[in-house]
């Protein structure tokens, strides 16, 4: 069962986090759950070799830090319970991830800048650290002008690969989306796993078997999650010509997705590097907000 009372929204005071408060606020409705507005205060704000900072009244940065949660709290709805919280760390990731266990928070929610290519690959991401790592679900919202950025949830994708994290996020989405009476599309793509030469071939022997497929995806979910779940969703099987993520994207764009629900592997270190992540591409590229999951333990 998929319960939320405890939501953590994240801010840097960014445009970024200001598309996702509203997303906050919607999870916090639908489940009657509290917010915490929080702040992580990190080392370089307090670099005393740095002349801006280095004779800084106290007093006046925490006031200045207080009146910024005030305003980032402004547009949460009167009856959505809330709190604003201010931690030191030595990264915002840590600070997120710290917070969020000693205080048994259910769910974050936090802006992501959308960083790619070279400058992704050596500053890193706080949301995708955070969704690599927090104990509990996560949602990232990001700041592109073309975001489909609906709080409202109707249309629900299930990213789907067969595999136990996969499985397990879409019996997440399925409650999600009788939260939300959202109508969902459990989402697979079958990457090119051949040779160039050979991908009309191989492209003709898949489209022959589509119907097969879609039904083993049912079965699979059905056997996972019971056949009462997947009444009522729509599985949609496609032969990729792309990157799995960049397929994910393409269908949500066309089809008006306001919410991508996915399980992630958390992998990290050497792993990472070498073999990547679909969910963290996802995480950084899709056109609509993006909630994972890791599988429990």
């Amino acid at each position: 069962m998929f319960e939320v009372r405890k939501i953590l929204f994240t801010t840097d005071f960014s445009e970024a986090a200001h598309r996702a408060l509203p997303h906050a606020v919607e999870f916090a409705r639908r489940f009657k759950a509290e917010i915490t507005v929080l702040h992580v205060r990190t080392l370089f704000t307090d670099d005393p070799a740095n002349a801006e900072y280095r004779f800084m009244d106290e007093e006046m940065y925490e006031e200045f830090l207080q009146s910024n949660l005030e305003t980032a709290s402004q547009s949460i709805d009167d009856g959505v319970k809330f709190g604003t919280a201010i931690v030191r760390n030595l990264s915002p990731a840590a600070g997120i991830l710290e917070y969020s266990q000693e205080n048994g928070i259910d769910l974050i929610v936090i802006g992501t800048h959308g960083r790619s290519a070279l400058g992704h690959f050596f500053l890193g991401s706080v949301a995708e650290k955070v969704v690599r790592h927090a104990s509990c679900p996560v949602v990232t919202v990001g700041d592109k002008d073309d975001y489909i950025d609906r709080p409202a949830h109707r249309k629900i994708l299930s990213a789907f690969d067969f595999s136990e994290h996969s499985i397990h996020a879409a019996g997440k989405a399925m409650e999600i989306a009788r939260r939300f009476d959202a109508h969902l599309v459990v989402f697979y793509s079958l990457e090119q796993e051949v040779h160039p030469a050979f991908f009309a071939t191989w492209k003709l022997s898949v489209e022959h078997r589509m119907e097969e497929i879609t039904s083993n995806v049912f079965k699979a979910l059905s056997e996972a999650l019971g056949e009462k779940a997947v009444q009522g969703i729509e599985v949609e099987v496609r032969i990729g010509n792309d990157r799995s993520d960049r397929e994910i994207g393409r269908y949500c764009q066309e089809n008006g997705i306001d919410l991508i629900v996915m399980g992630t592997h958390g992998l990290s270190g050497l792993d990472r590097a070498l073999l990547g992540s679909t969910t963290e591409r996802v995480v950084r590229k899709a056109p609509c907000p993006v909630l994972t999951f890791h599988l429990p333990g």
